[in-house]
């Protein structure tokens, strides 16, 4: 009998690969959305994520798996809205924790958690660091987290964090910085103006989404449930990583503007030191370095 997945957020990118993999390892695939929307080989329910809604889904498939990719995934567009922000994910995490609880306590759960719990930190961030979120996003999703540890531990149900840093690919939304340099890049008109981005500074740790879920099913396979960071190990600051995509299309550098372009003394880098993950899955990611910079590239 095949395994039963739900996905929740599988209109995203990170709901995109998992799903792609998932139906390739024989799973039945339950996909959870907001949007009306339609996929082949998987059945879409829309959702409002409720209380109510969940259970009456987790009782009729009792799944062997969920993972949860759900709710507000923009920092600074949770600034604009707190409310909502705060909804789509805290409630939504008690909501699908305490249906588990009740009513399919086998099911394993998966939760996206995210490197913004951990703010800014001149070293490697590892999963004994400590947490100091720097916007309402933040501060929401180190609420999720800790309900996912609290619930792993009390209720003893196998539920996981996967903290996630920087991850793209051609299915990454607008309104982040890879999905802008690469609109830019492929842009017919983009003679006629320039790229202009905040600031050259900022360190980051970028991955590709085939990596991370990668990374994520293998947690999801392990005995015993704990909480990893995923990063796809590739650091480079702003105006390194917007350098290398104007390098792979010929594009002059003098098209880049920066906002900001004064140095600081302020920490802005965000590394993640993936060590726990590569010691217990033995996962490694394929795209890293210039071979990130290439399959983005292309896939624009």
């Amino acid at each position: 009998m095949n395994k039963i997945a739900i996905i929740a957020g599988i209109s995203g990118q990170d709901g995109f690969y998992l799903s792609k993999k998932l139906l390739k390892k024989k799973y039945k695939i339950i996909g959870l959305s907001r949007k009306k929307i339609y996929k082949k080989k998987i059945k879409i329910i829309k959702t409002r994520y409720s209380y109510n809604e969940l259970v009456k889904i987790i009782k009729k498939y009792k799944p062997n798996v969920i993972y949860n990719f759900a709710g507000e995934s923009n920092p600074r567009k949770s600034w604009k809205k707190i409310n909502e922000t705060q909804k789509s994910i805290i409630n939504l995490t008690i909501n699908f924790l305490e249906a588990i609880r009740k009513y399919s306590a086998k099911t394993k759960y998966f939760n996206s958690s995210t490197s913004e719990i951990y703010g800014t930190k001149k070293k490697k961030i590892n999963e004994k660091d400590k947490f100091n979120p720097t916007n309402p996003y933040g501060c929401f999703k180190t609420t999720s987290h800790l309900l996912v540890k609290i619930y792993r531990d009390t209720h003893k149900i196998f539920a996981v964090n996967g903290v996630l840093f920087n991850h793209d690919s051609i299915k990454r939304p607008k309104g982040f910085l890879i999905r802008e340099i690469l609109n830019y890049c492929i842009s017919k008109n983009k003679d006629n103006f320039k790229l202009v981005l905040k600031e050259p500074h900022a360190i980051r740790d970028y991955g590709h989404a085939e990596d991370i879920v990668e990374g994520i099913y293998k947690i999801m396979n392990l005995k015993n449930p704990d909480d990893y960071i995923i990063c796809g190990g590739t650091v480079r600051n702003v105006k390194e990583l917007t350098y290398q995509f104007f390098n792979k299309f010929r594009i002059n550098k003098n098209k880049l503007v920066f906002v900001n372009n004064k140095k600081t003394n302020l920490i802005n880098k965000k590394i993640g030191n993936n060590n726990k993950l590569k010691k217990v899955t033995r996962w490694y990611p394929k795209y890293k370095g210039n071979k990130l910079i290439e399959k983005l590239a292309r896939e624009a």
